[in-house]
C-alpha cells in the first residue's frame, strides 16, 4: 500500500496545533488505500508547540517530529521535512491550516493518475493591501522572468512523488526557495485552485523582511535578470555619457560656450557612484551564496526527534 508523507513547519504555533493535529489525523485516516505519517517541523518555536507535539507523538506512531536546534528559516524546516519523511508521495500543508486539508484527497487522486507534481493554487488572498501589492509582484516577477508555469498567486500547499523528493534531497541548495524548486524540476504541475480559509487562531509570522529575503533569493536563485539588468544599466549609463560628452565638446567647438557647472556635475558621480554600490550589493548577494554554499556546513542541525 503507498504512503502519504504530510510536512508540517511548526514556528510559534501553540494556538493552532491543539485543531491542527486531530484535523490532519482524521483527514489521513479518510483517504482510501493510503497509509500515511504526518511529519511536523519545529523550526526552533519559542512556546509551547513542541509540548504540544511530544503529548501527540506519545499517543499516535503515525506523527513524526523534528525539532530543529533553532529558527533556521521557513526553506530549511522544509528541507528538513523532507529528509525525514519516508512516504511514496509528499504534501506541504501550513500549520495554521488556512488551506483546507481535505483538499488532500483530491491532490492524492491526481498524484495515482500518474501527475507527479500537483499545486493547490488559492483563488484569493485576504491579506493587507500592501501584502497583496508586493506578492503580485512577486510572483509577476516569477512567472514572467523564471518560471512561467509559477501560479498567478503562487503557492505552498503541493503534494508531490518521492522522486522529486529525491531530487531535493539530493540538491541540498541554500537560500532558495523550495516552491519554485519544485516547478525548475520540470514535471508538468496539475493546479488545483481552491478558496483558503480564514486564519483561525494565532498570528503570522511571515513578516515583510522574511518575504524580502524570499524575493531576492528566488530572483537570484531562478533568474539571471539581476546581472542582466546591471549589464544593460551600464551600457544605458556609459551611452548616455559619452552622448553627453560630445555634445559639450561640440558646443564648445563651435559656439565656444564655456563648460561650467559643479552642480550638474556632483548630481553625476552622485547617481553613477550610487548606481556602481547598486551593482555592487547584487554582486555581493551572489558572491555571499557561492561562499555559502562551498562551506559545506549542514543545511540545519536537529536536536530531537520522535516517532524516527
Amino acid at each position: 500500500m503507498p504512503k502519504l508523507s504530510v510536512i508540517v513547519p511548526v514556528y510559534f504555533n501553540e494556538a493552532n496545533l491543539p485543531t491542527t493535529i486531530p484535523e490532519l489525523q482524521q483527514t489521513l485516516a479518510g483517504i482510501p488505500d493510503m497509509d500515511g505519517e504526518l511529519v511536523f517541523v519545529d523550526d526552533g518555536s519559542g512556546d509551547a508547540s513542541y509540548a504540544l507535539l511530544k503529548d501527540a507523538a506519545a499517543t499516535d506512531p503515525r506523527i513524526k517530529v523534528v525539532r530543529l536546534s533553532r529558527n533556521f528559516g521557513a526553506h530549511t524546516a522544509l528541507l528538513a521535512g523532507v529528509d525525514h519523511a519516508t512516504g511514496d508521495c509528499l504534501a506541504i500543508i501550513m500549520a495554521d491550516l488556512q488551506d483546507p486539508p481535505e483538499l488532500l484527497r483530491t491532490m492524492v487522486e491526481e498524484w495515482r493518475r500518474g501527475s507527479k507534481l500537483v499545486i493547490a493554487a488559492r483563488e484569493t488572498r485576504e491579506d493587507r493591501w500592501i501584502d497583496r501589492v508586493f506578492a503580485g509582484f512577486f510572483w509577476w516577477f516569477i512567472r514572467r522572468f523564471a518560471l512561467k508555469d509559477m501560479p498567478r498567486g503562487g503557492f505552498d500547499y503541493v503534494l508531490f512523488d518521492r522522486a522529486i523528493a529525491d531530487i531535493v534531497s539530493r540538491t541540498r541548495e541554500r537560500n532558495s526557495h523550495l516552491m519554485t524548486f519544485l516547478l525548475w524540476t520540470g514535471f508538468t504541475p496539475k493546479i488545483i485552485p481552491y478558496v483558503r480559509r480564514q486564519r483561525r487562531a494565532g498570528t503570522s509570522r511571515w513578516t515583510f523582511s522574511k518575504k524580502l529575503k524570499l524575493f531576492i533569493d528566488s530572483a537570484i536563485a531562478f533568474s539571471f535578470v539581476p546581472v542582466r539588468a546591471m549589464s544593460a544599466v551600464g551600457l544605458v549609463t556609459a551611452v548616455v555619457g559619452f552622448v553627453a560628452a560630445v555634445v559639450v565638446v561640440v558646443d564648445r567647438i563651435l559656439r565656444g560656450t564655456p563648460v561650467q557647472g559643479w552642480t550638474s556635475l556632483m548630481v553625476v558621480v552622485l547617481l553613477v557612484g550610487g548606481l556602481q554600490m547598486l551593482m555592487m550589493g547584487v554582486i555581493g548577494e551572489y558572491l555571499w551564496r557561492t561562499y555559502d554554499e562551498s562551506r559545506k556546513r549542514p543545511s540545519y542541525v536537529v536536536s530531537d526527534t520522535l516517532n524516527l
